[in-house]
C-alpha cells in the first residue's frame, strides 16, 4: 500500500511540473483583441474636479446721513456794571396825577374855516401873474371878479391861458367850420359857464356873440369836449373866456 501511495504522489508532481514547463513555453497572444482587452484593463478612468471660482463678496458701504448742524446759541456777555454806591442814588421824584384839561374837538365848520384859510393862503403866495391877464380877466368878469373867493381868483388867474389854450388845440384837431372856411369867415366870441370840483360843467353859454352863429354853436361844441382837459377847481368857480376864429 506505501507503494502505491509513493506512486501516486510522485505521479501528480510529475503532471504538475509538466504543466507549469507547457504555460511558460506557450507564447502570448498578440492579437488586436487582446491587445484592447489589455489595454482596456490597464486604462483607469479619473474624475477631473472643477476647480471652484473664489466668488467675491461685494461689501456696500451704508452711507452716513449727513450731520445736522446744530445752531450754536450765542449768549451775549451782559456789559459789567459798576457798583452805585448807595449815598449817589436819588429818590424818584413824586409825580402829580392831576387831570389835565383835554381840549375839545373843533367843530366841522370850523375845520372847513381853517382848510380855506390855508389853501387861500398857499394860493396868495403863487407867482405874480402877468399884468395882460389881469386887465383881460377885468374886461370879461368886470365888478363880479370882486365878489370871488381868494381861491376862487387865484385859480382864474393862474388857469386863465390854459383853458384858451386848451380849447384853441381842440379847435385845431377838429377842425374850421366848413362854411366858415367857404365863407372865408373869421371872429371870437365870449363863453361862460359853472366849472365844478368832479370836473363837471353847468349853465354853459355864450355872454358875447362873434356876430355869427357859425362860430357860437361851434364854441357850445368845442367846450363840451375841451373842458376834461381843464385843470380842476378845489371849489365851483365861473369861468370866463375867449375863442378866437382865424383863418390863415
Amino acid at each position: 500500500m506505501k507503494l502505491i501511495i509513493l506512486c501516486l504522489i510522485i505521479s501528480i508532481s510529475l503532471h504538475l511540473l509538466l504543466f507549469n514547463d507547457y504555460k511558460l513555453t506557450q507564447k502570448p497572444d498578440l492579437s488586436e483583441k487582446a491587445l484592447k482587452k489589455e489595454i482596456k484593463a490597464k486604462v483607469t478612468f479619473v474624475k477631473i474636479k472643477k476647480e471652484k471660482k473664489p466668488i467675491k463678496k461685494v461689501v456696500v458701504k451704508k452711507q452716513k446721513a449727513p450731520k445736522k448742524k446744530i445752531a450754536k446759541k450765542v449768549v451775549k456777555k451782559r456789559p459789567i456794571t459798576k457798583k452805585v454806591s448807595k449815598k449817589l442814588i436819588k429818590a424818584p421824584e413824586k409825580i402829580n396825577y392831576k387831570k389835565r384839561r383835554v381840549s375839545k374837538v373843533p367843530s366841522q365848520k370850523k375845520m372847513k374855516a381853517l382848510k380855506n384859510r390855508t389853501l387861500e393862503d398857499f394860493l396868495s403866495q403863487a407867482d405874480p401873474v402877468d399884468q395882460k391877464v389881469l386887465n383881460e380877466i377885468q374886461k370879461l368878469y368886470g365888478r363880479e371878479f370882486e365878489t370871488f373867493t381868494k381861491v376862487q381868483k387865484v385859480f382864474i388867474e393862474k388857469n386863465f391861458n390854459s383853458f384858451q389854450v386848451i380849447t384853441q388845440r381842440v379847435l385845431t384837431r377838429l377842425g374850421y367850420p366848413q362854411l366858415a372856411i367857404e365863407r372865408r369867415l373869421s371872429g371870437r366870441n365870449v363863453i361862460e359857464f359853472l366849472f365844478h370840483p368832479n370836473g363837471d360843467i353847468s349853465n354853459l353859454k355864450i355872454t358875447r356873440s362873434s356876430g355869427y352863429d357859425v362860430f357860437d354853436k361851434y364854441s357850445i361844441k368845442l367846450i363840451e369836449i375841451a373842458y376834461k382837459d381843464y385843470p380842476r377847481p378845489k371849489t365851483t368857480t365861473k369861468l370866463k373866456f375867449n375863442v378866437q376864429y382865424r383863418l390863415y
